[in-house]
């Protein structure tokens, strides 16, 4: 409503400036019209004269708006009209200057004919001294505008001065009522205006407002499962808010069951290790360290602490992952990148009856989208595994390659592999194999892959190995430029 009030405000501003100047132009278009028509009937011969002068008064004072006033001098001495309008302060009788005052030009006209000095005949203007001009002035102290003209008659020795005249007063208050009028008319206007939009808007916004009553009525009492329900006459705008808030919906109440979940698994997961500690410390400090049971349980502390250290690293890992922001313009070397991880494992690894064999098919940089720490993260966990729920003898080969336009890293093993049965449920957090039971490990490794994989928009595959064995984990990442 505002924009609309000030258009408003403007186009009373336009108007009553329009009406201002049309007025003041149509009112000195009068006076210089009237002082003419007198000026040429006193320019008539002695016995028309007689005859036309007062006609032309009479016309002056029963058409003129608003009220005007005449005055003719002849020389010094007032001859018509009303004597206290006198002649111009700089007007004398004896001086024969023309136009020592700019005439006064008729302005957006479309009169195409010309004229002289204010006359279409020249010999009506042949004897002017001072053409028709306007100047302002006073008449029993109130301000008046006068059109003033000057000639010479037939034979005569003296001009005649011409005025006519009328009070600014007047102009101003048929401005004023004329303005009122069309200020009026907007304010009027605005108001039905404003009762129309406020109709409409409280119209428009009804299904809405039932919407928000939903919304009330569920946060008195909230259900499990809250979505918006449409009516039949629900619009199309409403639609697409209710398709949006309930899938909103959807996505927090899936959230929120994740998180339930996670807290319920980390927990349980938790509660394992602890509670193998606890025990194995009750028999250490029964049977003492140097004994048979002292040593087992010692042993078994450190598979506890080991089994809970990771973990919670893990945990970390994960909870960074879906927390850290990626720029899309992120980009890094998937073979300096997979060359440092297996440079921090090695001596890890070593303690492993495995061969890591790493492959090239070419030795230049292989650029890819994505964030290289969260890249190297998930290349260690994908190779952790590999090594870890591989067979004793077995090998692990970390093969780099590209090809249409991604970039691709390969980690195979000739472990006991994944049962296919088991493959989308591996990617589930906590989820551990039937072959996985007597292994260190938390269940979220690959949970962690393919969590870090959707934040880079890669993709992350897993197949049988080479002649159906073991298992490849294939990771595409999608090249730069």
């Amino acid at each position: 409503m505002l924009p609309l009030a000030a258009l408003v405000m403007i186009f009373g501003g336009i108007a009553c400036w329009a009406i201002a100047k049309t007025i003041n132009t149509t009112s000195d278009r009068v006076l210089t019209g009237s002082v003419r028509t007198l000026s040429v009937a006193l320019d008539a011969k002695p016995d028309m004269r007689a005859r036309l002068v007062p006609l032309a008064v009479h016309l002056l004072q029963r058409h003129a708006q608003p009220t005007i006033f005449y005055s003719v001098y002849h020389g010094d001495t007032p001859v018509a009209g009303l004597a206290a309008l006198k002649p111009p302060p700089d007007y004398d009788a004896s001086d024969r200057v023309i136009d020592r005052h700019p005439p006064t030009t008729v302005t957006g006209s479309d009169r195409k004919s010309r004229l002289h000095r204010g006359y279409i005949d020249p010999n009506d203007a042949r004897t002017v001294i001072q053409a028709a001009y306007l100047r302002d002035g006073r008449i029993d102290g109130k301000s008046v505008r006068i059109a003033t003209e000057i000639r010479l008659t037939r034979d005569d020795q003296y001009p005649f001065v011409i005025q006519v005249a009328d009070y600014v007063d007047d102009r101003h208050d048929y401005i004023f009522n004329q303005s009122a009028q069309v200020v009026g008319g907007g304010i009027l206007i605005l108001m039905i205006a404003v009762m129309l939009f406020y109709q409409a808007i409280t119209w428009g916004l009804k299904p809405f407002s039932a919407l928000t009553q939903q919304i009330e009525e569920a946060r008195k009492d909230p259900p499990a499962h809250f979505r918006l329900m449409e009516s039949s006459d629900t619009p199309r705008e409403a639609i697409s808010f209710i398709l949006a808030f309930n899938a909103l919906m959807a996505r927090m109440e899936k959230a929120a069951e994740a998180m339930r979940q996670f807290t319920t698994n980390a927990s349980h997961q938790m509660r394992t290790p602890l509670a193998v500690a606890r025990v194995h410390m009750g028999l250490l400090d029964r049977f003492g360290p140097n004994s048979p049971q002292g040593k087992t349980a010692l042993k078994n502390i450190a598979h506890a602490v080991a089994s809970l250290e990771r973990l919670l690293q893990q945990l970390i890992t994960l909870a960074q992952t879906d927390e850290q922001a990626i720029d899309p313009a992120m980009s890094f070397d998937l073979a300096a990148t997979a060359a440092s991880v297996l440079d921090e494992r090695i001596e890890h690894f070593s303690r492993f009856d495995i061969d890591i064999i790493y492959e090239r098919s070419e030795q230049s940089a292989i650029c890819v989208k994505g964030h290289p720490l969260l890249a190297a993260e998930l290349i260690g966990n994908l190779v952790d595994n590999a090594v870890r729920y591989n067979r004793p003898g077995g090998s692990v080969v970390i093969r780099l390659g590209r090809g249409g336009g991604r970039g691709r890293i390969e980690i195979e093993d000739d472990g006991p592999g994944i049962p296919e049965e088991h493959r989308e449920k591996v990617w589930e957090r906590f989820y551990r194999g039937p072959a996985e039971s007597d292994q260190i490990g938390s269940g979220l490794g690959l949970s962690i892959v393919r969590s870090l994989a959707e934040r880079m928009d890669a993709r992350v595959m897993l197949n049988n190995g080479p002649n159906g064995c073991g298992m490849c984990a294939t990771v595409e990442f999608q090249e730069t430029g």
